[in-house]
């Protein structure tokens, strides 16, 4: 498992060099992964607004209000 842990970490660091290597082949390899990153990055935000909201919304509905629910008036 530390093996697993160390190559991980290793992987992650080496990775912007290789991103950037292949960035300096051509400016469209570059605008594509610009591209991507946007997409990418765009969809992580917007997935974790979403969540925060919900789990949000969740601990709002839990905590007691000082309202009382609307009463019905009985119709004669």
């Amino acid at each position: 498992m530390a093996d697993a842990t160390g190559g991980l970490i290793e992987s992650i660091l080496r990775m912007p060099g290789e991103f950037a290597s292949i960035a300096a082949q051509s400016p469209e390899q570059a605008i594509l992964l610009a591209v991507g990153a946007l997409i990418t990055g765009f969809a992580a935000v917007l997935f974790g607004v979403l969540a925060a909201g919900g789990v949000g919304k969740a601990f709002v509905r839990a905590l007691p209000s000082g309202r009382q629910p609307p009463q019905q008036q009985s119709q004669r």
